[in-house]
């Protein structure tokens, strides 16, 4: 029994020991010692921040360095980099002016070096620029905005409009990092109409706004509800794979398996559409078959248009001219924001698709009356051959 007793008594005290704190006990391989300043070689201004490069301690227990600094609204801020970087990227002001950067050595017992004040003087941030850049001119049921944004900075393009009351209503955000591009604000009617625009950036800066008057031009969305495929010579089906050509048409995208889909053949592949209604057609969107297939496989890249108002007197079929009797509406490409190969795709991409891709016909094509579609698909965005169509929609002004 004493042995018994001795022996948890042993245990016990060994407990202690180890579960004791040593004042004297560091973190493993720290020396306890504050490692030594930073030394700052240069300090780079750029828009919405600075570039500071800098000369580490030579502490072989150095761990990381840190930047802390506050904003122009005084948001107290941290950028930390490894010890084997020798620059800090200081990003996020929306206005000019000094801002201190203290900087300090960390190392792995969590001991800091004394303070080092590195003032920065951030240039003008992108987003006044864009701002400034914007031009707004009416457009198929709404406004188009166009802007240059050199820097690619990620970016909001707000849009609010003005009610008769004079209250400012928010209405839409559109994301982008184009460096320079449009973007159309659609489904108002044609009045006069004052969109108001502001942009922000990923930290929440926000420029002032700017306002545009225009009157937006008709734009009739076509209803879905009349439409049907039209088997024409020369057509493939684009109901394969257990797939159906109604899917085009359905209100439905952005998802793998809700699409209008053809067998495996040689392209070009062409499709034929019956609108069930006449129109002066504006302008189309082309959305994407979604999901894990988004730019690539099947997806259209370089296409072609064709219309007409009915199919009497076509001649007969040639495959080398498909559009033989018809009315060229025009030749059209796909975009891809970010410009990744097949198989890899941004949120700005999948966004992009999501919203449908917009194309507007040409003054020519815009004054013939439609009613029949024949949509060619020449190049897909894998280079495979097959086509895929998740959505079309057509806006116009209907005639019948």
């Amino acid at each position: 029994m004493k042995v018994i007793k001795s022996f948890y008594i042993i245990f016990s005290v060994l407990i202690l020991i180890t579960c004791s704190e040593d004042p004297l006990h560091s973190a493993n391989g720290s020396d306890g010692i504050a490692p030594g300043k930073v030394v700052v070689n240069s300090i780079e201004n750029v828009s919405g921040g600075a570039v500071i490069k800098f000369t580490p301690p030579t502490d072989a227990d150095l761990l990381y360095i840190k930047g802390s600094y506050s904003d122009e609204n005084g948001t107290p801020k941290q950028v930390i980099v490894s010890s084997f970087i020798d620059t800090l990227s200081v990003i996020g002001f929306g206005q000019v002016g000094e801002y201190p950067v203290e900087i300090r050595a960390v190392d792995i017992g969590d001991n800091e070096s004394e303070p080092v004040i590195a003032t920065i003087s951030p240039l003008e941030a992108p987003i006044h620029a864009i701002l400034e850049s914007i031009e707004g001119v009416q457009d198929f049921g709404g406004i188009n905005i166009f802007y240059l944004n050199p820097t690619r900075a990620e970016v909001s393009l707000n849009m609010s409009i003005e009610n008769s009351d004079g209250e400012i209503v928010f209405k839409e955000s559109f994301y982008t990092s184009q460096a320079n591009s449009s973007y159309s604000f659609r489904g108002y009617d044609p009045e006069p109409t004052v969109f108001v625009i502001y942009v922000e950036d990923r930290w929440g800066n926000q420029t002032i706004r700017r306002s545009f008057e225009v009157t937006p031009l008709q734009d009739v969305f076509l209803e879905k509800e009349y439409w049907a495929t039209q088997p024409m010579p020369g057509d493939e089906s684009f109901s394969e794979y257990g797939f159906s050509a109604n899917q085009i048409w359905d209100g439905s995208w952005s998802s793998q398996w809700n699409c209008g889909h053809t067998g495996f053949l040689p392209l070009p592949h062409q499709y034929t559409l019956d609108l069930g209604q006449t129109a002066k057609l504006n302008r189309f969107k082309l959305y994407q078959r979604g999901g894990s297939e988004l730019y690539k496989h099947g997806n259209p890249k370089n296409f072609k248009i064709y219309g007409r108002e009915n199919l009497n007197g076509l001649p007969i079929y040639n495959p080398d001219n498909p559009g033989d009797g018809w009315i060229y509406l025009g030749d059209f490409e796909s975009f891809k924001p970010s410009g990744l190969p097949p198989g890899s795709n941004t949120a700005e991409d999948y966004e992009y698709q999501d919203n449908g891709e917009d194309f507007v016909f040409d003054f020519d094509a815009r004054q013939y009356n439609i009613r029949y579609i024949r949509f060619v698909n020449e190049e897909t965005w894998n280079n495979q051959m097959v086509s895929v169509i998740g959505e079309l929609s057509f806006w116009g002004t209907i005639i019948n």
